[in-house]
């Protein structure tokens, strides 16, 4: 039996992903596991791995496409067999390979797209399971039909089926209106995501019309700094990944009421700690125990210990969880960051989660992140202690509750016991939402965090 194989939630805030470039053709074996695709999100590219075995039979996701999450991308079964639109239990019937039927000769100055196009565009209009016949449908992609539109208009078939007839008439239609707005239905979901003016792209298409092409190009012509309108400027635009970065985290400064609390914690016991480790760990690792590895083992117990800044809010609900999976934020340079996952840091052993830090840090630099590293964080630590920084104020990765802004160790005149001693104070910035935690709640998370990381080997154990 074939099955439909559908896009992967890649992260609480992923909503979709274009399709980078597939790595799997139509006759091609796939097992379990293997990459099926390049895939785009608004964190990083990572290359998707198939959950299931067989051959691929359809693709129905083109190169290029933004597609939402759960949709579905492609058909996989026994070779020799074909199938039929996928339905919602995830698994399609399998028939004999059948000539395509002929489709009607019409007139039509739009570039034809594929079967598959035409498919992707009825799920993503949420007009899965929409009806209207096989044929029908192959001849929507022959023609090039504004499928969208086309959905939006009852049919002539039996309770409000769209049939063959009803495509040829609206194509004749189409080609009778005026040609104002030649850009096809993808150029400007393209165009829309990424943020292009299409007053300055140049179509490519039949008369002219503007095709996913052209946008694509001319976010390859855009994506290189450029000379700016004044003699001594450079015009980088946001695009890309990058772009889609900056929306994440702009939406979540207009929808989060951000506030942002500043302590320092002496963290001298920590780094008399990480000393005294470092030959341990790196036997076990082959990788040096780091401050950044400490402060999130820390995080792990400080979470456990107040939970209510350990977890996700929405509009109307705010979740929490009993397991403390930190994200850590990765820079990528001009392109932006990713946020990569350390599971369980509240239970995990020192060893292994310096492993899985230099694993998934590894992953992030190298664009291999696999979804499960993505998706779960239920709070983040971001470092710029590297840099000298002392204080900021570090944004919410949606839809956390909290972030942790980690600063620069510095030397400072403090009073211990009475008497003024040199000691290597850090700074921590802990923004959260205030939405769903109040200033106390969490003052009393940081204070318990500082305790920790001023007396780390009790926590030890």
């Amino acid at each position: 039996m074939a099955k439909t194989v559908r896009i992967p939630v890649l992260g609480q805030s992923v909503e979709e992903v274009r399709i980078v470039r597939w790595l799997k053709a139509v006759g091609d074996p796939v097992g379990i596991g293997e990459p099926l695709a390049e895939v785009e999100t608004d964190k990083t590219n990572i290359e998707w791995e198939s959950p299931e075995a067989g051959t691929v039979l359809r693709i129905l996701v083109p190169e290029g496409d933004y597609v939402a999450v759960e949709a579905p991308a492609l058909i996989v079964g026994e070779p020799g067999e074909t199938a039929s639109e996928p339905d919602g239990s995830g698994t399609v019937a399998a028939q004999a390979i059948a000539p395509a039927p002929s489709t009607p000769s019409v007139s039509i100055p739009i570039p034809a797209v594929s079967i598959s196009q035409a498919s992707t565009a009825f799920v993503a209009a949420g007009k899965s399971g929409f009806p209207i016949s096989p044929r029908a449908l192959r001849i929507v992609a022959d023609l090039g039909v504004d499928t969208l539109a086309l959905a939006a208009n009852p049919g002539s078939g039996p309770k409000g089926r769209i049939v063959e007839r009803d495509v040829v008439a609206f194509a004749q239609q189409y080609n009778e209106r005026p040609k104002a707005s030649a850009v096809s239905p993808l150029a400007k979901a393209i165009a829309g995501s990424e943020g292009t003016d299409l007053g300055g792209v140049r179509g490519t298409g039949a008369g002219g019309r503007i095709v996913a092409a052209d946008v694509r190009q001319a976010l390859v012509d855009t994506s290189s700094p450029t000379a700016g309108t004044n003699p001594g400027e450079t015009r980088i635009p946001i695009a890309g990944l990058r772009k889609r970065v900056a929306d994440n985290l702009a939406r979540s400064v207009r929808e989060k009421p951000h506030v942002t609390l500043n302590t320092r914690a002496d963290v001298g016991e920590l780094m008399s700690l990480r000393q005294a480790l470092l030959p341990k760990i790196e036997r076990e690792t082959g990788v040096r125990l780091s401050p950044t590895d400490l402060i999130v083992w820390a995080c792990g117990r400080a979470l456990m210990a107040c939970p209510w800044i350990n977890g996700h809010v929405s509009d109307d609900a705010i979740t929490l969880f009993n397991e403390a999976n930190v994200g850590l934020a990765v820079s990528l340079g001009t392109d932006g960051l990713v946020v990569p996952v350390i599971r369980n840091a509240h239970l995990a052993r020192l060893s292994d989660l310096v492993a899985d830090r230099s694993r998934v840090v590894e992953l992030a630099r190298t664009g291999k992140l696999a979804p499960s590293d993505l998706s779960g964080a239920t709070f983040t630590v971001t470092n710029l202690g590297n840099y000298g920084i002392e204080s900021f104020n570090p944004i919410i990765p949606p839809p956390q509750i909290a972030i942790l802004g980690v600063n620069a160790i510095r030397d400072e005149m403090v009073v211990v016991k009475g008497q003024p001693v040199v000691r290597p104070m850090m700074g921590l910035s802990l923004s959260f939402d205030h939405r769903a935690v109040d200033g106390a709640p969490a003052a009393e998370f940081l204070q318990k965090l500082v305790a920790i990381l001023e007396n780390p080997v009790s926590e030890l154990g």
